[in-house]
């Protein structure tokens, strides 16, 4: 008798869960006005779109004429990005990092904590930002780095920025949300 195998059924993913602009501003401004590392943490984690694990290994080694080169975990790829200047001092990576690492040895963690400490931390900043919880992670800096960068910059540059071998890891990215589905159909619907 011929077995009859069934066809597993697969679930549609949602978008990465991101920071809406409001809310990253309100995350950066409650660590900044507490502990420039943490803010620092946070604003490395989200420009270079790193995972908790890539922005605890960094050292100030990694550092260096402006821009900072990251050994991607995953089977992702080595980069080397160009430090963030940013007119508005809260976004403004490369003048944090050149004072943060002022006085560190090469060898230097940038951040020495723990995971756990900086899963205590994002959630912190979040709660007295007022952020929902369910988005109080640090994976979360890069999923809004990459739901930012694939509608400015487009799928390759957003897969190179984020250090993905494949593609097809950053299309993801370019889901939409349930919030932005509204709000493209409330601008839909405007009458002229």
């Amino acid at each position: 008798m011929k077995s009859i195998s069934k066809k597993k059924k697969r679930r549609a993913r949602s978008a990465p869960i991101s920071f809406a602009a409001d809310e990253l501003r309100a995350l950066l401004t409650a660590a900044r006005a507490e502990s420039f590392r943490d803010w620092l943490m946070f604003l490395v984690g989200y420009w270079h779109g790193l995972r908790v694990s890539e922005i605890l290994g960094l050292r100030k080694g990694d550092v260096g004429g402006g821009f900072l080169t990251v050994q991607r975990l995953k089977g992702s790829l080595k980069t080397r990005q160009e430090l963030m200047a940013d007119p508005d001092p809260l976004f403004n990576e490369l003048a944090g990092i050149a004072a943060y690492t002022r006085n560190l040895r090469q060898w230097d963690k940038l951040f020495p904590i723990n995971r756990m400490m900086a899963h205590r931390l994002i959630r912190y900043y979040g709660e007295k930002a007022t952020i929902p919880t369910h988005k109080l992670h640090m994976h979360t800096l890069k999923s809004t780095c990459g739901m930012y960068f694939v509608p400015q910059i487009g799928l390759e540059f957003t897969r190179q920025r984020l250090g993905h071998a494949d593609i097809r890891s950053t299309q993801q990215y370019a889901r939409v949300t349930d919030e932005q589905t509204d709000v493209a159909i409330k601008k839909a619907l405007e009458k002229p």
